[in-house]
């Protein structure tokens, strides 16, 4: 097949599931408002709830919008003993395509923990800087040695409760079109070093569906991309 016309469909994949159009709703789903409620009883929720981005589009019945720090903690910081075998992450380990692994090198914390970001199993995480952010370099970060690690400062690390919020749905939404086109349209920086800014990824409204459904399009964007 033609590998521009396979990136073109995959790419269409991406933007279907986050806009609720992958798979059918279930009217027995909790409903995504009742989920955002909860995760936010968990943690002191932002302040920016409930986003007035004036004419978003529509989404399913039992879906609602959300932004990403309301669902995750932004970059939070490890605290390990300085003897503890973790994994690094350098940025040419991050993949670009959708079910790609995440590579790591071992290292020890007290050698990484100092200017670098820091990262835990099942964290999500996407590069800010170009153009490893137009070739939607980002991961679930799967594997690391004693569940934890650190990794390049270019990496905008997202951590969230997997009880609610299904990790690859978090990094479906960060591959898909919209968020990748929104972000490159934001850059900032000079020439060969922009940046996508933290007000954009802290701002962009994000389509929250119910967890079940997360699971079942998480499910279904794997078997396309199989």
């Amino acid at each position: 097949a033609d590998a521009a016309a396979v990136a073109e469909l995959k790419a269409a994949v991406l933007q279907l599931a986050v806009m609720g159009r992958l798979v059918p709703q279930d009217a027995d789903d909790e409903p995504a408002g009742v989920l955002l409620e909860r995760i936010g009883a968990e943690r002191a929720a932002d302040s920016k709830s409930n986003p007035q981005e004036g004419d978003l589009p529509p989404l399913p019945e039992q879906w609602c919008w959300s932004h990403l720090p309301e669902i995750a903690f932004l970059n939070p910081r490890n605290y390990l003993d300085d003897e503890t075998v973790v994994s690094f992450v350098p940025m040419d380990a991050v993949p670009t395509e959708y079910g790609d692994p995440l590579r790591n090198e071992t290292r020890l914390w007290r050698d990484i923990r100092k200017g670098y970001t820091h990262l835990q199993e099942g964290d999500v995480a996407f590069a800010k800087i170009t153009p490893c952010f137009q070739n939607r370099k980002s991961a679930v970060m799967r594997g690391l040695t004693n569940g934890f690690g650190a990794g390049t400062t270019e990496l905008v690390v997202f951590r969230s409760d997997p009880r609610f919020i299904v990790p690859n749905y978090l990094l479906i939404f960060l591959k898909s079109p919209g968020f990748v086109q929104g972000g490159v349209d934001n850059m900032k920086g000079t020439a060969g070093q922009q940046r996508v800014p933290k007000e954009y990824y802290t701002t962009t409204p994000f389509p929250l569906p119910p967890t079940a459904e997360q699971h079942r399009i998480v499910a279904r964007v794997d078997e396309l991309f199989a």
